[in-house]
């Protein structure tokens, strides 16, 4: 893992590229690579880049990045892992390529010489990176398939100017720190900005399964390389419809996708929750080395969130290496301003709080890689609400898909006057009544009505080109379903028919799963210095799982139910059919003792004047 940062100058007057303001780049991501540094730039092709490193593969001063070809015509700057990089690396030999280190970097090298830029369809991993070919004089910006790695970028005064955090683009003085009013509009929905927006007024992050290119005349493009919407023949389908054949491919999969995420030249581990998701990630990587190194994080003012009795049962039942921390509400709030800063831009998930923390222990453990085990909800049908839509949508919302407008919102209105203090049920039956979407995502904060009655909104932010360019179709207007329906209008024009489990799978893999729980994992893991992998979001295994049918992820009334499955036999049946209690902190219960909103009031009161929102 690393950080990678650079600018291209966009216009046609040459200038300097100045190595003093690559410099502070790199230097304000010194955390996500405490282990080196490097610069390249060249005024001729007015391009810089610049790179922090974390070592994990290579240790050596051969790893040193930004990377180049013998030539020097190829220069790669990269963040991430690419997990099947040794068997490029040999295909990549018989075809002639002679390499000078063990890192995957130069595997990236390489395979663009050999292949160009489709060379990243045969990647697979976590990466952001920037390449630049001197010979066709273009640049590319690329972020993995799923979104796993961030990449944040700026077209601000001619410069396309790039970075792993927004943090390292505040070094260069043409970007501007200016709150965008429909950035902030959905934040309030979604609780983060959704792609390609950020709370920033032209900052963005390129979405996942997407990269930007630069060509030879300094045009700008945006290009969707990946998408995990599969067809099947109707003799795959059939296959899917057997709960063996699922169950056996998961367990394959899953198998695959943890042993290839155990590749490293540095100690690594695994976080442990006493959930499905972590103690299955620690049992697969027990079959593959034995003794794996685990770390749990309780709260002592939080004992509805604590698992630690079950950690410890998993940790007993693999014979782990266990560590454990125990926080307090103080702990947590003395990493607020630290949080914030890391974080760049309002993320509203009190996970954050506790993801530090543990990814500090591990790394004070010695431990710079850890196995973690965001994805699995997302993938199969694993949340309560998830079930609670369902049930909505086969009782009520899809019976009355052909009920006259009108009748709609005559019952609408009525309902309306009877659920004033149920806000998410009125925002239902107004969603209902105007033929919106049901399901707009697994975390919203307000709806479209409470926004309305509740804040002040500047509704006359200009269209954004580029915005544009990449989600061409999208609304830019203060509505968050613009948002939602976007995406599913994407998936139905991929799958004619996707049943709504596919949607709600399908609009997390595209929203919150990318830019609020791998955001979170990346900024709190890398705060510490650690590199975190995500086994369950091999693209292998997503697009087999958007494959199996719903009555198998959700089936008896149970979430998650091939799944778990899948794990019988290899975790503790306890842990797998045991109530669900989520990863947590006890933000409610801090929220109202009178110490905390103290605290919180002198924080905002410390911070006012150089808050940006």
């Amino acid at each position: 893992m690393c950080g990678i940062a650079g600018y291209q100058n966009l216009t046609n007057k040459q200038t300097t590229i100045d190595r003093i303001l690559l410099n502070r780049m790199q230097k304000s991501l010194t955390h996500r690579g405490p282990d080196g540094s490097g610069i390249w730039k060249s005024d001729k092709y007015q391009v810089g880049f610049a790179h922090r490193r974390l070592s994990i593969l290579d240790l050596s001063l051969a790893g040193k990045q930004p990377m180049t070809n013998t030539e020097e015509t190829v220069i790669v700057c990269f963040n991430g892992e690419i997990y099947n990089y040794q068997a490029l690396r040999q295909q990549l030999k018989t075809l002639g390529h002679t390499f000078k280190s063990r890192t995957d970097t130069e595997t990236l090298i390489h395979g663009y010489e050999e292949w160009g830029i489709n060379f990243i369809k045969k990647l697979e991993g976590m990466f952001a990176f920037s390449l630049f070919d001197t010979k066709k004089q273009e640049l590319f910006l690329v972020r993995d398939r799923i979104g796993i790695k961030p990449l944040y970028f700026s077209t601000q005064a001619g410069y396309l100017s790039f970075a792993s955090e927004i943090k390292a683009l505040w070094q260069v003085p043409w970007i501007k720190k200016t709150v965008s009013e429909i950035a902030y509009h959905h934040y309030l929905t979604f609780m983060v900005t959704p792609a390609p927006y950020t709370i920033f007024k032209e900052v963005y992050k390129l979405p996942a399964g997407f990269y930007a290119k630069v060509d030879a005349k300094k045009s700008l493009s945006f290009h969707e390389w990946y998408t995990p919407i599969t067809q099947l023949s109707r003799q795959e389908k059939k296959q899917f419809d057997n709960e063996n054949f699922c169950i056996e491919n998961i367990r394959r999969l899953l198998k695959e996708s943890t042993k290839k995420r155990m590749i490293s030249d540095v100690p690594f581990g695994a976080f442990l929750s006493g959930g499905i998701d972590s103690s299955l990630n620690v049992a697969l990587m027990a079959q593959e080395i034995g003794k794996v190194k685990t770390f749990t994080v309780a709260f002592s003012d939080g004992p509805e969130s604590n698992e630690l009795e079950w950690a410890r049962l998993v940790a007993k039942k693999f014979d782990t290496d266990h560590h454990e921390i125990i926080i307090s509400e103080k702990e947590a709030f003395e990493f607020y301003d630290k949080m914030v800063y890391h974080l760049d831009e309002p993320l509203a998930d009190c996970v954050c709080i506790p993801f530090y923390h543990v990814a500090k222990l591990a790394k004070d453990n010695g431990v710079t890689v850890v196995q973690v085990g965001e994805g699995s909800d997302e993938l199969f049908f694993g949340y309560n609400l998830y079930a609670q839509y369902h049930k909505i949508y086969n009782r009520f919302w899809r019976p009355t898909t052909y009920m006259p407008v009108i009748s709609k919102d005559l019952t609408y209105k009525a309902a309306k006057k009877f659920l004033s203090k149920k806000t998410h049920l009125v925002d239902i039956l107004h969603n209902w009544s105007h033929d919106r979407h049901l399901f707009w995502g697994g975390a919203i904060a307000f709806h479209e009505q409470e926004k309305l009655k509740n804040f002040a909104l500047n509704q006359h932010d200009p269209h954004d080109m580029i915005v544009k360019k990449i989600y061409s179709g999208l609304q830019q207007i203060p509505d968050s379903h613009t948002i939602v329906d976007y995406h599913t209008k994407k998936l139905k024009a991929l799958d004619r028919c996707p049943s709504f489990i596919k949607q709600i799978t399908y609009l997390e893999l595209k929203q919150r799963l990318p830019e609020l729980l791998l955001m979170r994992a990346d900024k709190m893991a890398m705060a510490a210095s650690v590199e975190s992998r995500v086994p369950f979001l091999d693209h292998k295994l997503v697009e087999f799982a958007l494959n199996i049918p719903d009555h198998l992820k959700f089936k008896n009334n149970t979430t998650k139910y091939i799944l778990k499955k899948a794990c019988e036999g290899i975790i503790p049946h306890e842990i797998i059919y045991r109530k669900k209690v989520g990863f947590a902190a006890p933000i409610v219960r801090w929220l109202k003792q009178d110490s905390y909103k103290n605290a919180v009031q002198q924080w905002v009161l410390k911070n006012y004047e150089s808050m940006t929102l």
